[in-house]
């Protein structure tokens, strides 16, 4: 059980994209409320670090201010954030996707690109980025997911509650 089940215990809802969002819905716009919300709850994990959507989300919520104090970050054992080394390949990851996604676009017509390009200013805005916001989240006690389950998920659970009080 997960900490949306045990929010649920509780009588609280997450707003989750695969539940919420809803068939056909718009992920940019979602994500974009997500991103203002009071409280975000974020499981990092190496698929988060390399989802385009998923960084978005992050890029909205480091916009809305108050980042530290409005997020609630579980890092999974596969989210390498904790040496440089590590995050150095995730810029690169993103570095790759943006190289791989300009050369393309050299390949065609200019005309009617706009698509493309808001993508190819997503993937500039998320290397930008990418370097202060992991260094962020590496530097918060997040707890492992382990002590989280063992605990219920109490800790997180009053961090967001409190949160949502003030």
């Amino acid at each position: 059980q997960g900490a949306d089940g045990e929010f649920q215990k509780r009588g609280i809802i997450i707003v989750r994209d695969k539940r919420d969002l809803g068939f056909k819905g718009r992920i940019k716009g979602f994500m974009e409320t997500i991103g203002k919300g009071k409280a975000v709850i974020l499981v990092i994990s190496e698929k988060y670090l390399k989802s385009e959507n998923c960084l978005f989300e992050l890029l909205q919520t480091a916009k809305n201010g108050d980042f530290e104090k409005r997020i609630f970050p579980i890092v999974l054992e596969d989210a390498r954030i904790y040496k440089p080394v590590d995050r150095i390949r995730y810029v690169q990851f993103w570095e790759q996707q943006l190289q791989e996604l300009d050369d393309a676009m050299k390949t065609v017509s200019a005309a009617n690109m706009d698509g493309f390009r808001n993508d190819i200013d997503l993937y500039a805005e998320i290397r930008a980025n990418l370097p202060r916001l992991t260094d962020i989240l590496k530097d918060m006690n997040t707890l492992t997911p382990s002590i989280h389950r063992e605990a219920d998920f109490q800790t997180l659970f009053e961090a967001v509650m409190a949160k949502l009080e003030e």
